[in-house]
């Protein structure tokens, strides 16, 4: 689930014993989230609008339906996936593919304008999006409980892994949302007090929402929206399912072609000077991280040359113990950057069958190997990288925009002050006695 930050709203005012924050209306209000969540509770609390109402948030204009004229009511968003052409609701995303490959294709979701314009109304101020998000075990016994009763087909053989992906479907979208300049608020459980998403760069706003973007910003996101474009063709090209899967036949592959007991693929994450397990046979991250196999891989990474160690014959028992066994040799190369100079991760084989030692062509072999995963290993990379980059981009934008505000009061202050002496100078000394005797 999406790792949002949250805050209670400090000012508050009860409608029919519903809490809503200050200054918000209920009839600005759409109540969306997975089912069972609580929509309809508050709704019925609120006097709202009856009907449940479906809307596909990727069509061009979303806001202007007719639907989200009938406010407050509750909407199950249609939302847009990566590889997918058609927008589908978080209940019916297992008909697209299996959960755990899925993702939000943000850049499908058009947003209103942020400025309203002479003849069109501002809807970021009018709408207010207040998403339902429980806790998922709660949510999922809720729901559960409801399915004995038959009255709600979305909750048939459900599981919690189902509910999980749902719940982080709509975090990503309150946090886009948030970010884009959205009113959004958060509310946990249908009789909880209402929550917001906190800016970390600027915990004291008391509305809780990102204001208006000024041009320097808007240059920014303009950037940021070109390289999410750009990563996103590349992502539809070799899709991270594709490289998955890629990566376990290669797993697979070096096993029965080398004779070896264990293959693990690294990736390395050059900011954190580290590296993570992207996939093994037969080891775990935490088996990796306990058994000092990674300051060898450390060594290839910095280095970007191979390694290998005998331990059978060198180094005897000093050699790594991996969960319930112990290696006898390793040998490691590196995979090169796509761009640049960088080691983009490292293929480790471990403990040939046979007891014989690695030779050379095991080495040239493996270097062919890790050419061919060069895309695979480094879009893995610029995923990560874009996401690091968006979680940043609002707080540095907001910050930049601040200091170009406080600059262009400084100016205009100065212009008003010298308009103002070149005024006094130029006018002829003024007698207030004669102005009063020209007076009616």
């Amino acid at each position: 689930m999406e790792r949002l930050v949250l805050q209670e709203v400090a000012q508050t005012f009860s409608h029919n014993g519903v809490l809503l924050p200050e200054g918000v209306r209920p009839g600005q209000l759409i109540l969306t989230g997975p089912p069972g969540s609580g929509k309809t509770t508050i709704l019925r609390q609120l006097g709202g609008w009856p009907e449940e109402g479906y809307l596909d948030i990727s069509m061009r204009g979303w806001w202007h339906s007719r639907m989200m004229a009938h406010r407050p009511r509750e909407l199950h968003m249609g939302l847009p996936f990566v590889g997918f052409e058609k927008a589908t609701p978080v209940y019916d995303v297992e008909s697209l593919d299996d959960i755990e490959y899925l993702e939000l294709d943000l850049f499908r979701i058009p947003l209103p304008p942020p400025d309203a314009g002479l003849f069109r109304g501002n809807f970021r101020s009018k709408l207010v999006f207040e998403f339902l998000l429980p806790p998922a075990a709660v949510l999922f016994e809720r729901r559960m409980e409801r399915a004995k009763k038959g009255t709600h087909p979305v909750d048939a053989a459900l599981k919690l892994r189902q509910v999980e992906a749902e719940l982080s479907f709509y975090s990503t979208v309150a946090l886009y949302f948030h970010q884009s300049g959205m009113n959004v608020y958060l509310r946990e459980s249908a009789d909880g007090p209402p929550k917001r998403i906190r800016d970390e760069t600027s915990p004291d706003d008391p509305v809780g929402m990102v204001r208006a973007r000024g041009k320097l910003e808007k240059d920014i996101y303009h950037l940021h929206d070109q390289l999410r474009l750009r990563q996103r063709i590349v992502t539809r090209a070799w899709s991270y399912r594709g490289n998955m899967d890629l990566v376990d036949l290669f797993v697979q592959m070096m096993r029965t072609t080398l004779n070896v007991e264990w293959c693990n693929i690294f990736l390395a994450d050059r900011d954190n000077l580290d590296a993570w397990l992207l996939n093994s046979s037969g080891m775990t991250g935490a088996e990796f991280m306990a058994c000092g196999l990674h300051p060898l891989v450390m060594e290839v990474i910095e280095s970007g040359e191979y390694v290998v160690r005998e331990w059978a014959t060198t180094y005897g028992a000093d050699a790594p113990v991996c969960g319930t066994r112990q290696a006898r040799n390793a040998l490691l190369v590196p995979i090169k950057g796509v761009v640049g100079r960088h080691v983009a991760g490292v293929i480790l084989v471990m403990n040939t069958k046979g007891r014989r030692c690695f030779e050379e062509k095991d080495r040239l072999l493996l270097e062919r190997v890790a050419l061919h995963l060069q895309l695979a290993v480094e879009n893995v990379s610029l995923r990560q990288e874009m996401m690091d980059f968006s979680e940043i981009l609002s707080g540095r934008a907001q910050r930049m925009s601040g200091l170009a505000r406080g600059a262009l009061a400084v100016l205009l202050a100065s212009l008003l002050f010298s308009l103002g002496v070149n005024m006094y100078l130029l006018l002829p000394p003024v007698n207030f006695l004669d102005l009063l005797k020209m007076l009616p």
